[in-house]
């Protein structure tokens, strides 16, 4: 008998479907395992690096692994202990900082009364006025600033000196610009009153080399109390003729967050106007971050225009912000391309933002130290609003020889990468830095008026291994006091100051032959490697008798600060209101030729109507 096998169709098409599922989950559980362990590699990777950096002997990091830099700080005077020295030991929280009480004046006690530039305040306490409401109600929530607190009155028998690192940022303004054409007021803690200040120009005078300042005052026109003082530092100029080669790296931000036309659209104008400025001979090269960094064009002669304008036109957004990788990338390309007869820059466009690798901004710019003191500067320019790290922006051109700057508009591009290239580009001045010694018998107190995070102590102004300020060709610095001359001040013919503020000027200790104090200016020649320093005495004939006979431009530097003082809400500000200032800077505006200046009016006036 015949035995006969036969296959069931469907039996057979149900045992190879079965085996394919089993083949495919079997594949998808090797392809599981096998990137759980890459992922572990690189998250043990990532912590490795820097916990290696962090956790350093020196606390500092090198990105390129070069040998770090090790920044040590300072204390020991009144100024000094204010802050630590703008060191970002961490990303800061994205939510308002709780209002906290300034320490006292030295000879203050709680309860008593301070007067200061704009009126009275009760030491130990800082109001929370309407002001600051608004600012904390109209805050994004995803902002990234510091608050580095308020200089209080300093009495001048504890303390006679102060001593500071010179700084010719901007971005602190250009940023209060933008949140105010768009209705709203800046946060507090994004206004650093030095960088409103030193965004506009004054007549200073150029010296022929290195660097010059003079010294103007006059009595302050929102308190009777107090008077003005004024330094104002001028960087030697250099004519775009004389300008030698440029080697540029660019190190571009092309990670997600600078999808947007305010962000990626706006650096890529940018970088294309400043292209267009450059000559020749000058070499252009281009490195993108997102998760990692990669070289899009090897550093390129000028002669070849439409290729690096090309490049700069292909880049796109996508990705995580590896911001480490970008410099990493960008400055081992720099050192590639270094000219020793030239300048030899690093232009970081980013929105500041980092979320990979390394994100501590103390340690980004400690890697970054070596080559700044090899010749590499750095220029961080900001674009963007919400979700901005303007700490991270401004700390990292602070510790590597640079500025930083904020690009709102293509105006404001064009003013940094055209009109002002030279002085973007070239530097004048290393580590400058000013200590004011003031006379006690004649100045009983004194207050610098911004400038907390570029405290120096007092014993460190000829350390010249300390890192302090750089000023590019024709740039200009400016630093304020407000004064409080020594008890027994009277107005002009002996009547009391109370009773004539309009014309206090001197007492019978301060007439013209006076001498206030000794301001003296410290800085390195980047040519020579000479150290230099220069003094001069603050003489009573120096301080104006009344507000109308200073100069213009004393005069609208003083307005610039005080509204700075309003917006981060200044307790010795709280007697002043933007409906007033904005009256008084009006009338200056009238005067005024600065179109700057002009558009300052019409901010200050958009502030005084921003509930």
């Amino acid at each position: 008998m015949e035995n006969t096998t036969r296959n069931d169709p469907s039996k057979k098409s149900h045992a190879k479907s079965a085996g394919r599922w089993f083949g495919g989950l079997a594949v998808l559980v090797v392809l599981a395992v096998v990137a759980l362990s890459m992922l572990g590699r690189t998250v043990d990777s990532t912590f490795d690096s820097i916990n290696s950096g962090l956790s350093s002997a020196d606390g500092s990091v090198s990105p390129s692994g070069s040998s770090s830099v090790s920044r040590s700080s300072q204390s020991g005077d009144a100024e000094q202990s204010l802050a630590t020295d703008g060191v970002l030991q961490s990303p800061p929280v994205t939510i308002a900082p709780p209002v906290t009480a300034p320490a006292p004046p030295v000879d203050a006690e709680d309860g008593s009364t301070e007067q200061g530039l704009f009126g009275n305040v009760a030491v130990g306490e800082l109001p929370t006025d309407d002001l600051l409401a608004e600012l904390e109600e109209t805050e994004p929530s995803d902002q990234r600033f510091v608050d580095y607190g308020i200089r209080e009155f300093v009495d001048t028998d504890a303390d006679p000196f102060s001593t500071f690192a010179l700084d010719v940022d901007t971005g602190s303004y250009s940023i209060a610009r933008r949140f105010l054409t768009e209705g709203q007021l800046p946060p507090r803690e994004s206004v650093r009153v030095e960088e409103y200040v030193n965004f506009f120009d004054y007549d200073y005078v150029a010296p022929e080399s290195g660097l010059e300042f003079g010294i103007d005052g006059g009595p302050s026109p929102f308190n009777d109390e107090t008077h003005i003082l004024r330094v104002g530092v001028q960087a030697a100029e250099l004519l775009p003729s004389e300008r030698p080669p440029v080697a540029l790296t660019f190190v571009v931000d092309t990670s997600g967050s600078m999808n947007s036309p305010d962000r990626l659209g706006l650096v890529k104008e940018s970088l294309s106007l400043l292209v267009n400025q450059l000559q020749p001979t000058d070499t252009v090269a281009i490195v993108t971050y997102s998760g990692n960094a990669g070289i899009i064009l090897e550093p390129t002669q000028i002669l070849e225009r439409d290729v690096i304008l090309r490049s700069i036109d292909s880049m796109q957004a996508g990705g995580s912000t590896n911001l480490e990788s970008g410099l990493n990338t960008g400055y081992r390309l720099a050192a590639e391309a270094f000219r020793e007869d030239g300048v030899n820059r690093v232009i970081l466009a980013s929105d500041g933002i980092a979320n990979a690798g390394v994100t501590n901004a103390d340690a980004l710019a400690a890697g970054l130290r070596g080559a700044a003191d090899d010749g590499i500067g750095l220029v961080t320019v900001g674009y963007g609003l919400a979700g901005f790290n303007d700490a991270t922006m401004e700390q990292l051109a602070d510790k590597s020889d640079g500025f930083f700057a904020y690009v709102d508009t293509i105006a404001e591009a064009e003013r940094l990468f055209a009109e002002d290239l030279t002085s973007t580009l070239i530097t004048a001045a290393i580590d400058a830095k000013i200590q004011v010694e003031f006379n006690e018998t004649v100045v009983s107190e004194y207050r610098l008026i911004g400038y907390e995070n570029r405290a120096v102590a007092d014993v460190d102004f000829r350390n010249d291994a300390v890192d302090a300020g750089e000023l590019g060709a024709g740039h200009q610095a400016t630093a304020i006091y407000e004064v409080r001359f020594a008890e027994g001040a009277q107005g002009v013919d002996g009547v009391e100051a109370s009773d004539a503020p309009e014309t206090l000027a001197f007492s019978t200790e301060v007439d013209d032959d006076s001498v206030l104090g000794t301001v003296n200016l410290r800085w390195e020649d980047p040519e020579t490697g000479e150290v230099l320093e220069t003094s001069r005495s603050i003489n009573g004939n120096q301080v104006e008798e009344s507000w109308a006979s200073t100069r213009h431009d004393f005069r609208r530097a003083v307005v610039i600060a005080s509204f700075a003082e309003v917006l981060r809400d200044n307790p010795f500000a709280d007697g002043l209101s933007l409906e007033s200032l904005s009256s008084e800077v009006n009338s200056l505006a009238l005067d005024s030729e600065s179109f700057d200046f002009q558009e300052f009016a019409t901010l200050v006036e958009i502030a005084s109507r921003t509930p």
